[in-house]
């Protein structure tokens, strides 16, 4: 499902959380947008888009951007994420997630994610985050 976006593609892993709600775009060429459909199961019984779903939506999609920025990309733990949620959202509308990577140092990695509808700004997104640590052999 692109919902004739041109250049969107669906996420091949996004996250459980987000695959279980469905429907989450990437654009094809550029790994800092990211996009869906308003639809049911990311409404809440107003039939506007939950505040929830942007906060998963945009620690998710921050956090990919920032992973492939490493070489090799790296698995981040999200460490704070703040949310202003300035608009709305119907259901039926088309969301557009750009995403800003701030800051990607060797233990600290940022970004924003501004989400947009109906060409208007409806939630701003920042996030830290750090390396996941291997886990500790047992014993």
């Amino acid at each position: 499902m692109t919902d004739g976006r041109p250049g969107f593609v669906p996420y091949e892993r996004p996250s459980p959380l987000l695959t279980a709600i469905g429907g989450f775009l990437r654009h094809r060429d550029d790994p800092l947008r990211a996009g869906f459909l308003v639809e049911a199961p990311k409404t809440n019984a107003r039939g506007l888009l939950h505040g929830g779903v942007i906060a998963a939506v945009g620690d998710v999609v921050i956090g990919h951007a920032l992973a492939v920025r490493r070489d090799p990309p790296a698995p981040l733990i999200t460490v704070n994420l703040s949310c202003d949620l300035v608009g709305a959202a119907e259901d039926g509308a088309w969301v557009d997630i750009a995403v800003v990577p701030t800051r990607s140092g060797r233990r600290l990695a940022a970004g924003t994610a501004t989400f947009t509808a109906e060409g208007r700004v409806i939630a701003n997104v920042s996030a830290l985050f750090m390396p996941a640590r291997p886990a500790a052999p047992a014993g």
